[in-house]
């Protein structure tokens, strides 16, 4: 059954994998809808693959117009002009700029603190979360 006749079918209260469907090939109107709903379900963030982002691993695209989507890393509805896909173990997932800039500068910061401890700016270790594995 399409994802149009069992929003139709199931009345006021369509399930969240029905809306995503819609999101992904209603019509213009039916989108808004679905998005208008899926904004009153609660988001589940999925941080499994933090660890081994790389900025070199995703791409910012931009239109001149919004488009709608769901958010792979932080699960919530966006609408906006820029969305960044991200090549995972598991294949590309689209995320939001602002997940991405969260990932980025995490990257970044992370470069530094490496940078950083190896010149003897900083201590290492201590407990205070300045270890990291890539130091020798």
């Amino acid at each position: 059954m399409s994802d149009k006749k069992a929003v139709k079918k199931s009345g006021k209260n369509p399930t969240q994998a029905q809306l995503r469907g819609l999101l992904k090939h209603g019509t213009s109107k039916e989108r808004n809808k679905a998005i208008k709903l899926l904004k009153q379900f609660e988001s589940k963030p999925n941080n499994d693959y933090d660890d081994t982002a790389k900025k070199s691993d995703m791409h910012v695209k931009s239109s001149a117009f919004h488009r709608a989507f769901i958010c792979f890393r932080c699960d919530k509805v966006k609408q906006c002009q820029v969305k960044v896909s991200w090549a995972t173990s598991d294949g590309n997932k689209t995320i939001c700029h602002g997940c991405y800039t969260q990932l980025a500068s995490r990257e970044d910061i992370n470069k530094m603190r490496i940078a950083n401890q190896k010149a003897g700016l900083i201590p290492q270790g201590f407990g205070l979360g300045l270890t990291h594995s890539d130091i020798k």
